[in-house]
């Protein structure tokens, strides 16, 4: 029989009152339960916007409360203490990533997900996302052909202001720096529609070398704000032997995601806005044209009945605007609440904490990589 309402918990107030507590809202069997939150304005707000009963300054407490899941929006330091509090008292945990501060944290978490009650998922919800959805059925339908080459760019403008305050966003002891924040998630996103990642060369850079604390004092920052990465896909990929690249800022003046597929059949790609496009071997005039522009043609998702009354929920809320990855923690939050509640402990297509590890495996080359100025093979899993 299943539970008619999923009590839900949110440790940190930034992502989860921006997309995570939206996404919720809008569901059917869904109670919006408790908030913990160290800075009391944030808690409040956060409390007050979707009317809380419960708001801690200690996740602690939100931990130990009446709560079926716990999403965890924390910076990335906290997530391990938090992951293991919530898994040993017996609640659903979505963790936000990176997962860990570190390869070790990443694999004793895995460890604890196995012998959890409930289910232990990293928030990778591009995953969910019809745009991506839509492109992974055309990769694996062969549709695009052989795979050529895949590219991603992503430009934020979310710390290209200097006066920024310093925070544990600019401190890569606590987990800070575009690479965890962003790049996880492409790193992600590579391995769900292609496979294993087996070698990287990682450039990472902070353009913006301080930042002023709440006295106005400068303090170094020691995260970086940008990357530039390249890597090889395993011999079991779907992109066995093909050129994959990154490049992630968040000191542009202006914001843009484009995630391209490039095959022998047709080159495909989306956008931040959701929209998938397609474009035919030999569309382009001449081959060589640089004036000229390609002809894309847009591609619509297919969805299923439920998601297409989803779809138009999103859309009269305020996720929509804050584009792909809000909208594809919507699509996620749907399945994570019905997961819940018949008491399942996976969901098909979720990044569970292996997908976690695995990513951190990466994130670990890269650092080593950026370090050494050359290309490193990803760790393999030895737990």
């Amino acid at each position: 029989m299943e539970k008619r309402t999923v009590r839900t918990g949110f440790v940190g107030s930034g992502w989860a009152r921006i997309a995570q507590a939206p996404a919720f809202e809008i569901l059917d069997g869904v109670e919006l339960t408790a908030v913990a939150s160290p800075t009391e304005k944030r808690r409040r707000k956060f409390q007050e916007q979707f009317s809380i009963p419960h708001a801690y300054a200690g996740w602690e407490d939100l931990v130990a409360s009446e709560v079926d899941l716990v999403c965890i929006s924390a910076p990335p330091h906290l997530h391990y203490p938090v992951v293991k509090a919530a898994l040993a008292a017996g609640k659903h945990v979505l963790c936000e990533k990176p997962m860990a501060m570190d390869m070790q944290e990443a694999a004793d978490m895995c460890q604890m997900a196995e012998v959890a009650d409930g289910f232990a998922l990293l928030d990778h919800e591009l995953r969910f996302h019809p745009a991506v959805r839509q492109v992974k059925q055309m990769i694996e339908s062969g549709e695009i052909g052989r795979i050529y080459n895949v590219c991603a760019e992503v430009n934020l403008a979310s710390r290209s202001n200097p006066s920024l305050r310093h925070s544990w966003w600019s401190e890569a002891v606590k987990g800070g720096g575009a690479l965890g924040a962003i790049g996880s998630h492409l790193i992600d996103l590579h391995r769900f529609l292609f496979g294993e990642i087996s070698e990287v060369c990682c450039d990472l850079h902070t353009c913006i070398p301080a930042r002023p604390d709440a006295e106005g004092r400068l303090v170094a920052v020691s995260s970086d704000d940008g990357f530039s990465m390249m890597m090889r896909f395993g011999p079991a990929s779907l992109c066995f032997g093909s050129p994959a690249s990154l490049r992630v800022t968040t000191v542009a003046n202006y914001t843009s995601f484009r995630y391209e597929v490039h095959g022998s059949l047709r080159s495909v790609r989306f956008d931040g806005a959701g929209r998938v496009w397609e474009l035919q071997n030999g569309g382009a005039k001449g081959g060589r044209s640089l004036i000229d522009p390609p002809q894309w043609a847009e591609v619509e998702p297919s969805l299923s009945w439920d998601d297409l009354v989803l779809q138009e929920k999103i859309r009269q809320s305020s996720l929509w605007v804050h584009g792909i990855f809000a909208v594809g923690f919507a699509f996620f939050a749907h399945r994570l609440v019905r997961a819940a509640q018949r008491g399942e402990k996976s969901i098909t297509d979720a990044a569970s904490f292996d997908d976690g590890f695995a990513v951190q495996r990466v994130m670990a080359a890269c650092h080593v990589s950026a370090a050494s100025r050359r290309w490193e093979k990803v760790p393999a899993r030895t737990t």
